[in-house]
């Protein structure tokens, strides 16, 4: 009876598996934060337009309110800080992410390299399997014809 197939580096192949999803989860949370804050970037925005037309509406009004106007201006300072912060925030993650995918490219070519190892060594078990099996066959039925000759050289003789 023929062994079954183990492969020797399978706990190494587990372990590098393991730290391929760490780090597909590593890129799911920085994709993840760069949504939240584009989200934020794009909130940041529509309040700099809502606030630019209220200003320009506030303009147009025969009276106008110096406070008010100072406040709204003050505020559309502090939404575009705010607009500029969240760019820059966007680009470090996605840096952040750049580098984050890579590390899992680098993971990913190293599970790649031991599960094609794996295949080619159970390509081999198999093939070594089957000739074995063959030359098995082969004797079974060699030994048959030397029986089946000796029995009819019996019959003859």
């Amino acid at each position: 009876m023929a062994r079954r197939f183990s492969f020797r580096f399978e706990t190494l192949l587990r372990i590098r598996k393991q730290r391929e999803d760490e780090k597909k989860r590593a890129v799911a949370r920085r994709l993840k934060q760069l949504a939240v804050v584009r989200a934020r970037h794009d909130n940041l925005a529509s309040a700099i337009k809502a606030e630019t037309m209220a200003l320009r509406y506030s303009l147009r009004g025969e009276t106008l309110d110096v406070d008010q106007f100072r406040w709204g201006r003050h505020w559309l300072t502090h939404l575009r800080r705010g607009l500029l912060e969240a760019d820059a925030e966007i680009a470090a993650q996605r840096a952040l992410l750049a580098q984050e995918r890579a590390v899992l490219v680098e993971a990913r070519k190293d599970t790649e390299v031991l599960a094609r190892l794996k295949e080619r060594r159970r390509e081999a078990y198999l093939a070594e399997s089957g000739r074995l099996e063959q030359i098995e066959t082969d004797e079974m039925n060699t030994v048959r014809a030397a029986i089946a000759g000796i029995a009819e050289s019996e019959d003859q003789g």
